[in-house]
């Protein structure tokens, strides 16, 4: 995701804004660094990682693909004519279950060769997916509302307020700036991943919500990161949806 800019009155430097959409489209950077985990673990042969990479990147991906399913895409095809069913993303997430599990099959057996054949299919259909999903998405998302604040609205009225309610939420936020915190993404610096990422999810949240959720973002992000979040993006502020 590029880095949206706005150009301060009076002044000429141009600063980043808050997007809070991004809470989705970065999260999709901590999947990806997970997979790569996982394709380091395979390739030093040590299948203990692989396994507890592969079975902690799914508690996650659990929790982000109920998000979609039953917030985002409903959002989506609301404003988009069903551009998400017409596009079958929701019978890409069905596909990448069925291509898991047969990964899984694998992981109590020896057989290492059929291990990596199968992850292998399930990775590349899983890396199209997270690009396809962001082709279809992300232009859709500038649809929901006309601004910023309208659009941090509509993504906590209908995406985080049902979502904080999975079992899993709490953990999979602080997992997600874990992974932005640590790795980065292809496009980012690890600051600038976690930043869009953190400060998003700031601006579509009311002031209790990230009461709650400033503290894990917190614990799981580099202390450096944290102070430059708050230093220049008043992290530590709360958030402004009433």
């Amino acid at each position: 995701m590029s880095d949206t800019k706005i150009s301060p009155p009076g002044g000429n430097a141009e600063q980043p804004r808050p997007m809070p959409f991004a809470i989705m489209r970065n999260a999709h950077e901590a999947l990806r660094s997970s997979i790569q985990l996982q394709q380091l673990a395979l390739d030093a042969g040590d299948v203990a990682a692989f396994r507890d990479e592969w079975t902690t990147f799914h508690r996650a991906l659990a929790v982000h693909m109920a998000m979609e399913d039953d917030a985002m895409f409903g959002l989506l095809d609301e404003v988009g004519a069903g551009a998400i069913t017409s596009a079958n993303i929701p019978h890409e997430h069905r596909e990448d279950t069925r291509l898991a599990a047969a990964v899984d099959a694998t992981l109590t057996t020896a057989d290492t060769a059929a291990q990596r054949s199968a992850w292998s299919t399930w990775r590349e259909d899983h890396l199209a997916h997270l690009t396809h999903e962001e082709q279809v998405m992300m232009p859709l998302t500038m649809k929901t509302a006309d601004s910023p604040q309208a659009r941090a609205r509509v993504l906590h009225d209908r995406v985080l307020v049902p979502s904080e309610r999975l079992p899993d939420f709490d953990w999979y936020i602080g997992w997600v700036v874990r992974m932005l915190s640590a790795h980065g993404s292809a496009e980012q610096p690890a600051r600038v991943a976690t930043r869009v990422f953190a400060w998003g999810l700031q601006h579509a949240c009311s002031p209790t919500l990230w009461r709650r959720l400033r503290p894990i973002v917190e614990r799981n992000c580099a202390p450096e990161i944290w102070a430059e979040l708050t230093e220049q993006f008043g992290l530590n502020g709360e958030g402004p949806v009433v």
